[in-house]
């Protein structure tokens, strides 16, 4: 048996509920299309990196943002992972970006895995949940969301999701020139 502080067993309590959910979730196949958040601004959140520097998320105004949280315990989470790095090396960097927030308590085991999985567009790591849940509110995995270039929340994609297929990206360069798409 392994010991755990307070706060360890609270964060681990967080994940077994997340993961219940989740795996509910994925029985289902089929990724979902949330409307809460859409068509507000995008909060204002400061990103931590894999080495613990702290990033605006306004840094990215100019760019339309695919912003997918996941953890490297959730199974959908790890097959969806590589379509996103596909998406990430097919889209103008100049007008496009992917940023991957993991909501894993231990950098370093995220940082392994993407390595070993090559997986290298932005990362950054959510360890307590604080954007996740708190901010985004976040109740399932993976969840992505997709900001305008003026920073608008345009999309919230629950749910599995080849991101590298021809039409997703059809749809984002649609979403990026402001013109509605009909994919998502």
């Amino acid at each position: 048996m392994i010991a755990l502080s307070r706060s360890q067993r609270k964060s681990f309590s967080r994940y077994v509920i997340i993961a219940a959910i989740s795996l509910g979730l994925v029985a289902c196949n089929k990724p979902t299309v949330k409307s809460g958040l859409v068509g507000q601004q995008f909060p204002s959140v400061d990103l931590v990196d894999l080495g613990s520097q702290t990033h605006p998320f306004s840094q990215y105004r100019g760019k339309l943002v695919v912003l997918n949280v996941w953890a490297t315990w959730c199974s959908p989470c790890r097959r969806e992972l590589p379509s996103l790095q596909r998406l990430s090396d097919a889209l103008d960097p100049g007008q496009f970006v992917v940023i991957g927030l993991s909501v894993d308590d231990d950098d370093h085991v995220v940082r392994e895995y993407l390595k070993d999985k090559n997986i290298h567009f932005a990362a950054f790591i959510d360890k307590e949940m604080k954007i996740a849940g708190d901010v985004l509110k976040v109740d399932s995995f993976p969840m992505t969301f997709v900001i305008d270039p003026k920073g608008k929340l345009v999309k919230v994609i629950v749910g599995e999701r080849d991101w590298s297929a021809k039409a997703v990206i059809d749809a984002l360069h649609a979403l990026y020139q402001g013109l509605p798409d009909e994919l998502f």
